[in-house]
C-alpha cells in the first residue's frame, strides 16, 4: 500500500492564458460599445454592455477562484492511501468506493473518469477534469491508476 501522498498544483499557465483569452474578448467588446454608440445603435450598445459587465463577473470569477490559488501554489488535486481529493469540486473519493478508473479527452481538456460501486451524490460516474491541474494529464493518469491499483494489492492481501 502506497503510503505518500501526491498532490498536484493549480495550473498557472492555464490561468494566465485564459485570463489572457477573456481580456482580448472583453476589448473587443469594448470597441463593439464605441461603435454601436457613434452610430447610435443603442440595442448593441445595451447588448454589449451586458456581455461586457457578464465576462468582467468571469474574470473576478476567475481570478478568485483559479489564477489566485495557483499563485499561492494550492494544492487542487491529491491521491493518498485513502482515496482522492479534488478541491477545485471539494470531492473525497475513497479507493473502495471505486469500481473502475479511465481516461477521457475531449476536446477543451482530459479528465479522469471514475466509475463507482454504487450511486453517490454525484452519481455514479464522476469526471474529474485535469484542465486547472499541473502536470502532464498522462502522468496524473498513471499515479491515479497506481494508486488504485496499491489499494486493491492490500485489500486482496487482507482477505486471504
Amino acid at each position: 500500500m502506497m503510503n505518500s501522498t501526491t498532490a498536484y498544483l493549480y495550473s498557472k499557465k492555464n490561468g494566465f492564458v485564459t485570463l489572457v483569452v477573456l481580456l482580448i474578448l472583453g476589448l473587443l467588446f469594448i470597441s463593439n460599445i464605441f461603435k454601436a454608440n457613434q452610430t447610435n445603435d443603442r440595442i448593441d450598445v445595451y447588448v454589449f454592455a451586458l456581455l461586457t459587465a457578464a465576462l468582467a463577473f468571469a474574470l473576478v470569477v476567475l481570478i478568485a477562484k483559479r489564477l489566485m490559488p495557483a499563485l499561492k501554489n494550492e494544492v487542487v488535486l491529491e491521491f493518498n492511501e485513502k482515496g482522492i481529493i479534488d478541491y477545485l469540486r471539494n470531492v473525497t473519493i475513497d479507493w473502495k468506493d471505486i469500481k473502475s478508473i479511465d481516461f477521457k479527452r475531449t476536446r477543451s481538456s482530459s479528465m479522469i473518469w471514475l466509475r463507482l460501486k454504487w450511486e453517490s451524490d454525484y452519481g455514479s460516474q464522476i469526471f474529474i477534469s485535469l484542465r486547472w491541474v499541473t502536470g502532464k494529464d498522462n502522468d496524473i493518469y498513471r499515479t491515479a491508476v497506481s494508486y488504485f491499483n496499491s489499494f486493491a494489492d492490500a485489500e486482496a492481501e487482507n482477505e486471504a
